[in-house]
């Protein structure tokens, strides 16, 4: 009776997935694009500009309503330069959007999103103008 006494090859486990029938795996989805960083960056060099002038215009904006009196009241100029302060606070905050978001999503969602604190600001010199403009 001839047996060996050897070690028995016991089949090893893989270390690598088995192959998918519809091709090989993705990439891995939670690493952040590469060069996220360049839409929010672009996006707040073309915003903090744009929002200087914005702060410029508020503050110089109650020169225009020198002129009001009980007889001629500018409700509708005061309405505006409180909206534009709003609008104003809201695309500084926002200015820290697209950099969250641009990390974790791909890259058209921060190029897209980069665009929020300008239109933000856009929307603010907009809203002092007309209402300075009609009151």
């Amino acid at each position: 009776m001839s047996t060996t006494a050897g070690p028995q090859a016991s089949p090893q486990p893989s270390s690598s997935p088995p192959p998918s029938p519809a091709g090989p795996l993705p990439a891995d989805r939670t690493r952040a694009p590469r060069k996220w960083w360049i839409a929010p960056l672009a996006g707040a060099l073309v915003a903090l500009p744009v929002q200087l002038v914005a702060a410029f215009l508020l503050l110089m904006s109650p020169m225009a309503l020198d002129s009001c009196s009980a007889a001629d009241p500018c409700g509708r100029a005061e309405a505006a330069i409180g909206a534009t302060l709003v609008l104003l606070l809201l695309a500084l905050l926002s200015l820290g959007v697209p950099w969250y978001l641009a990390r974790r999503r791909s890259l058209g969602v921060g190029i897209g999103v980069s665009l929020i604190p300008l239109g933000l600001t856009l929307a603010s010199i907009g809203t002092l103008l007309l209402g300075i403009g009609s009151g």
